[in-house]
């Protein structure tokens, strides 16, 4: 792949090899050239410096590198051979995967142990027999949550169990037979849920269609199982079962009282994915109107939040994080989505942080009624992303009202109703709400003192649009103020 390296004006080069070190970061580079380094590993001199050029290249920020020039550091005045540096650039990926594979058995012990105990299993090495079992036992034993890879795990060691022990052919032995199954049948149908659980959530968002066989089964069969018996398969049966059976809360509650039990021992990103399940199902009750689940939402994320379940690499999702302070704020925990805001900035990528900042704390002023504070932050800012946008002007709308500044009000409205119809991306019912507010603030500020009759039109006329109109809460409280 070409490309143009418009500060210095000559063509730059980016392969696989080089993009995927860019995936990699510093520490993980480093130790990467000390296993180039390896005779045990690698025999080539070349590959090591090669190595080294291109993560320099990439540590000064640049997108590509100019091949000849990496070459002659390499071989100097030796003619540049494209064939050749293609290939040096191939073998290098190719150390450069093996390297990615070591790292990763290095880092689990249960996988490290598991290779160690197949290979004195397959290759016979008697006297480590018994060690290398005791040592994949013990880092099974070891993991503080049973997850998917603790019964797949748990099964291979059966089946090398199995096999060490030769009880093929001693027929007057008993046999592992059962302790292999169970593992066996514990990690399917954990997998088999988990995926019959993203069918589900696809349905709902596309019109893609999978045919799994055995889901219909495997559920009849799970209803007479003892799966409290098994928390790793129950908490995520009861996730399936929220998706599966939305009008039955006591799935929901089940999950919650498992997530409560065990979200702070299972792997992270298992703990994501079934607070999801759980978050998804209070917004889905949300939606319908169900304000218990609002409480319910705040609840889950605020303990998901001190399990440190959502921030990942020292990063918290900005939809987390804007979703955390809405649904605070709806609850009128100010103080609360004030704090989080102050304590949390500081994990939102760094390249939406800002704007991410200023705009909750925006919301937080609002509504701690600090109007004056919401203009200092709000006015003179354009996001880029629509939702914010959206959002920031309706506070905006409302800021200028409860300010009295009716001369800015006007043409702020104006222009925000000319945004709306303009910008074709926003779906048609988002677009009504907010134009609904637009009119009904127009409507209150045209209001006749002590008309009773108009107050009463507009109050019914924004009963009427329940659900159709952003903020109604607000414009109602107004309503009730100059009744």
């Amino acid at each position: 792949m070409d490309r143009n390296d418009e500060g210095k004006g000559r063509s730059l080069y980016s392969n696989k090899l080089f993009q995927t070190l860019r995936c990699l970061d510093t520490v993980v580079h480093k130790r990467l050239i000390r296993y180039l380094q390896s005779p045990y590993f690698n025999h080539s001199k070349t590959l090591p410096r090669l190595c080294s050029l291109l993560i320099n290249r990439i540590d000064k920020g640049a997108d590509g590198f100019d091949r000849q020039q990496v070459w002659k550091k390499m071989f100097g005045n030796v003619p540049y051979d494209d064939v050749n540096f293609r290939k040096y650039c191939s073998d290098l990926l190719k150390q450069v995967e093996r390297f990615l594979a070591l790292e990763t058995t290095l880092n689990d012990p249960v996988r490290h142990n598991m290779d160690l105990l197949q290979y004195v299993v397959r290759n016979k090495v008697e006297p480590l027999y018994n060690t290398a079992l005791r040592q994949v036992r013990t880092a099974l034993d070891q993991m503080p949550y049973r997850s998917l890879d603790y019964f797949r795990f748990g099964y291979e060691v059966e089946r090398q169990y199995y096999t060490l022990m030769d009880f093929d052919v001693k027929l007057n032995a008993r046999a592992n037979i059962e302790e292999i199954s169970t593992n066996l049948d514990l990690f399917y149908w954990i997998e088999k849920i988990k995926l019959y659980s993203s069918v589900l959530s696809q349905k709902r968002t596309g019109n893609f269609t999978y045919d799994l066989n055995f889901n219909d089964e495997l559920l009849e069969f799970l209803k007479g199982f003892p799966i409290e018996e098994v928390p790793e398969l129950a908490i995520y049966y009861y996730s399936f079962l929220t998706l599966l059976d939305e009008e039955n809360s006591a799935h929901y509650y089940n999950l919650k009282r498992m997530l409560d039990q065990f979200g702070a021992v299972m792997p992270q990103k298992d703990a994501i994915e079934l607070y999801d399940s759980a978050l998804h199902y209070c917004t889905g009750k949300v939606n319908k109107g169900d304000r218990v689940f609002l409480q319910e939402y705040f609840d889950l994320f605020e303990d998901g939040i001190r399990k440190s379940v959502f921030v990942v690499n020292d990063e918290l999702a900005t939809w987390r994080f804007n979703n955390a302070v809405g649904a605070a704020l709806q609850l009128g925990k100010l103080d609360w989505a004030e704090q989080f805001i102050e304590q949390y900035k500081n994990n939102l990528p760094i390249e939406t942080r800002q704007n991410t900042y200023t705009f909750n704390l925006a919301r937080v002023y609002r509504y701690q009624n600090k109007f004056d504070k919401v203009l200092s932050l709000l006015r003179d800012v354009e996001y880029e992303d629509i939702g914010y946008n959206l959002i920031a002007k309706a506070i905006l709308t409302i800021t200028y009202y409860e300010l009295e500044e009716y001369d800015a009000l006007d043409p702020f409205m104006e222009s925000f109703r000319v945004f709306l119809n303009r910008q074709k991306n926003i779906p048609l019912q988002r677009r009504k709400g907010y134009l609904n507010l637009i009119k009904s603030v127009r409507r209150l500020t045209r209001l006749v003192p002590g008309d009773k009759a108009a107050l009463e039109k507009l109050r019914s006329d924004i009963l009427r649009e329940k659900g159709n109109t952003v903020n109604q809460e607000w414009l109602l409280e107004k309503i009730a103020e100059l009744t």
